[in-house]
């Protein structure tokens, strides 16, 4: 199994990479290179003397690039020294002064024919190297100025080590080395996946690392805040989808899109939410006995951490693995006994470096609203099982000493006579949140630290993409101009800008069309959901007509006169 390619594929499927600037960007300038690349090829520049080359070049140059491009200087300017030139970036400040000067020197026809007409990837390097003096430090610039003219054959990883560390991580994951000088490996590794589409393919081994070493691996624990509407929900769950598609690519279990095929479970907070309806507590039975019930979170956790419970009830696991504190991401299949592989189920042949936690299928708790509740009565003792995952973060919980048996519903992990609790290390937490809910207070610092924290932004390229009426950017160019106009408002501010989930209402063909033009979509709008959403905003301003400017202001500012 190409296992390259499988992450390739679903790349390719589900990472949208088309609507991406970068590859917008990528595409464009080396298809410009391309184009010119292939005209100076078929020139005979023998048969032309130096002033007759040089308007030759030039004319190349302009009718290719669309005059983007009018000199040889024009071309090494955008496709070597620039800092940012829409193929990738380098080091601000890399080719200053007497390093830039020097190589500039060095260019001239000669040369740029040479190097465009080589078609020899290895000989252009040569060119390219003697050109620049590739050390250390502008070893970035000249793979991407490479990558440029052999865009089937380079990797986006432009830096030296970023390159080495996927190669490792590909070798160490999935059992794939990849041999040679470091110009031979981009080669090779191009070349295990099969695309006529060169951006994607550089672009999707620049995301390689992180599909393969995810960092939500970091904390397990993450939240998603931002202004209403932004798709907080949304993304959590897609990520949670995401994450347990990439990790079942890496062990070569096939990927399913269904909907109960995942392990995620999704609760919404709310202010009378509680430690018994998160973690536990005593309720009545039918027969009007009191007995205690797990909450949600540990009904999940119980369930989703049954391997890793019946690890923990072997005495040699415990024994041989204290030394690394039984710490998943460090213990290696090939270092378990044949009992505790079949505990896992593994049956198949696995690359050397994979580990437990790369074996056990991830599981997503999502927490929506997280900051409604009362957060220190909510995780009550659960504090230091977040911090520490697994059994070294086992803890007793308020009602534990009321287990006398380890076959009671109720029991978790039971161990020397007691009930104890840990956070699997297989169980991942994504919370959302609001900026402007004013319970937002309740993460305190401790609790805070505990999550990876990540600001979703309204994004109205999403209304470019997926609406399909002539006045979609109109419409997403007047809520980019309200949202200016909300960031710099000295009472709301950043916090309240409108999310572009409110454009996304009429995002149904039948609605959208409803609408002749932008102006009356965004009347619909403005009336029946932005206006009213902003009149509660200001609401408490106490300054009736200092609010209706303010909403004449923001409504001239979404292009409704």
């Amino acid at each position: 199994m190409n296992k390259l390619k499988s992450y390739f594929d679903y790349f390719d499927k589900y990472y949208e990479v088309e609507s991406w600037d970068w590859y917008n960007g990528l595409n464009k300038y080396v298809e410009i290179a391309q184009k010119i690349i292939e005209e100076i090829s078929k020139t005979n520049f023998s048969v032309l003397d130096d002033n007759a080359k040089q308007t030759k070049i030039e004319q190349i140059l302009k009718e290719c690039s669309n005059e983007e491009i009018k000199s040889i200087d024009d071309f090494f300017e955008r496709y070597l020294f620039e800092q940012s030139n829409g193929i990738g970036g380098i080091g601000r400040g890399l080719f200053w002064g007497t390093t830039k000067k020097e190589i500039k020197s060095k260019i001239n026809h000669e040369l740029f024919i040479s190097l465009l007409q080589e078609c020899d990837i290895f000989k252009a390097d040569e060119i390219i190297t003697g050109l620049m003096n590739v050390d250390r430090l502008n070893w970035v610039a000249k793979t991407r100025f490479l990558r440029t003219l052999f865009p089937y054959n380079i990797t986006s990883l432009d830096k030296e080590d970023d390159f080495n560390n996927l190669i490792e991580k590909i070798q160490e994951k999935l059992s794939i080395t990849i041999d040679g000088k470091i110009l031979e490996k981009h080669c090779k590794l191009m070349e295990y996946v099969k695309s006529v589409d060169y951006a994607k393919k550089q672009i999707f081994f620049r995301e390689l690392y992180d599909m393969i070493e995810n960092n939500l691996n970091l904390k397990k624990a993450i939240v998603y805040y931002g202004a209403p509407g932004t798709g907080k929900t949304f993304k959590a769950k897609k990520i949670a989808r995401q994450f347990i598609d990439e990790h079942r690519i890496k062990i070569g279990k096939p990927v399913y899109k269904k909907e109960s095929n995942y392990h995620i479970k999704t609760v919404q907070f709310h202010p009378s939410y509680s430690y018994e309806d998160f973690m536990e507590g005593i309720r009545p039975t039918i027969d009007r006995k009191l007995l205690l019930f797990n909450g949600t979170f540990k009904e999940f956790c119980k369930k989703e951490g049954c391997k890793e419970i019946e690890l923990y009830s072997d005495s040699d696991f415990l024994e041989r693995f204290k030394e690394k504190e039984y710490d998943f991401s460090q213990i290696k299949i090939s270092e378990l006994l044949t009992h505790q592989k079949k505990i896992l189920e593994i049956s198949n042949e696995l690359a050397e470096g994979i580990t437990i936690q790369e074996i056990i299928e991830p599981a997503f708790f999502i927490i929506d609203e997280i900051n409604r509740a009362e957060l220190s009565r909510v995780f009550g003792e659960l504090m230091y099982s977040l911090e520490y995952r697994g059994y070294n973060g086992k803890i007793k919980t308020q009602y534990a000493y009321l287990n006398k048996d380890e076959k009671e519903d109720s029991v978790f992990f039971w161990e020397k006579d007691e009930n104890w609790f840990f956070i699997p290390q297989n169980v991942f937490i994504i919370g959302t949140m609001n900026n402007i809910d004013r319970s937002v207070d309740s993460f305190d610092f401790a609790l805070r630290r505990r999550f990876m924290w990540e600001e979703i932004i309204p994004d109205f390229n999403v209304v470019r993409d997926l609406f399909s009426v002539s006045w979609k950017d109109e419409l997403a160019k007047a809520f980019e101009n309200l949202n200016r106009e909300i960031e710099k408002d000295d009472i709301l501010g950043k916090d309240y800008r409108i999310g572009h989930a409110y454009a996304l209402v009429i995002k149904p063909k039948p609605i959208q069309n409803r609408f002749k033009t932008d102006t009356e979509a965004k009347e619909f709008l403005w009336n029946d959901f932005i206006k009213p959403l902003l009149e509660e905003y200001l609401r408490g301003l106490g300054n009736e007509q200092k609010a209706t400017e303010k909403l004449d202001s923001f409504k001239k500012s979404f292009g409704i006169e």
